[in-house]
């Protein structure tokens, strides 16, 4: 008990001046649980987070809020809720996936390396593809480069006028070809929902969380709706596209 009074202390002073908001701070408090808050008064005292904005994003595995760290840099904290309804989905590929096969079955550790994953799946990605930089994680948190301007974040691709169709879809393609097949990594929920052009119009790749290794028994079918999600968007814009044969082309290496 005493333990538990001490805790709370600390989390109420550090929460007064880690939130700019007490709005921030109620819709954190109202999400999330004992531990998330303790995940996040530790990165403040790691000195890896300074402040807390409010929601930019929010879905039904994740809440993103903005933040500072320390030295200024914006950043964005995506927090993985403990009660995520697609948990029996997360076990499956990570189950599936050499680099987190011992994961235990409990929820909390799935939840836990979930976000681990999609950690170190920016880590490789940023090799081969446009992606935000990944800065830390610890327990259900990551914190990342945050793709925007001040306050606001750029654009999806759904939202933007693409000008050259046919040129932006052979780049996506061949950026997707050198994630598998330099990077061995397929990124598995690739659309136009997840790509954001940022003010120099270059295409940023987002939500790796369902990103797999190409030993994952699902990793060629999760590949196979990357290249035909992209294709459809772009079609759509008049792009000619050739969606089996680059797939074949792709998986051939």
């Amino acid at each position: 008990m005493r333990e538990d009074r001490d805790w709370r202390e600390r989390w109420k002073e550090a929460s007064r001046t880690m939130f700019d908001t007490s709005e921030a701070r109620k819709v954190f408090q109202n999400v999330f649980d004992h531990e998330t808050s303790i995940a996040l008064m530790k990165l403040s005292e790691r000195e890896v987070v300074e402040k807390v904005y409010g929601v930019i994003e929010s879905g039904k595995e994740s809440v993103v809020f903005l933040a500072d760290t320390p030295e200024g840099e914006r950043v964005i904290l995506k927090i993985y809720m403990r009660r995520a309804g697609s948990f029996r989905e997360m076990k499956r590929y990570l189950r599936g996936d050499k680099r987190f096969r011992n994961v235990k079955d409990d929820r909390r550790s799935v939840i836990n390396q979930w976000c681990k994953k999609e950690y170190r799946n920016l880590k490789i990605a940023r090799d081969y593809v446009n992606c935000p930089k990944p800065v830390n994680v610890h327990e259900n948190i990551l914190v990342m480069e945050f793709i925007g301007e001040n306050f606001s974040p750029y654009p999806k691709m759904k939202n933007v006028e693409v000008k050259n169709p046919q040129e932006s879809y052979e780049d996506t393609m061949d950026a997707i070809e050198r994630l598998w097949t330099e990077g061995e990594l397929a990124h598995g929920d690739l659309s136009e929902y997840n790509i954001i052009v940022d003010g120099d119009g270059r295409k940023v790749w987002i939500d790796f969380s369902q990103g797999v290794h190409k030993s994952h028994p699902e990793a060629e079918e999760l590949l196979r709706r990357d290249v035909e999600n992209v294709a459809d968007f772009f079609e759509r814009q008049g792009a000619e596209t050739k969606t089996q044969k680059r797939f074949k082309s792709i998986i051939s290496g």
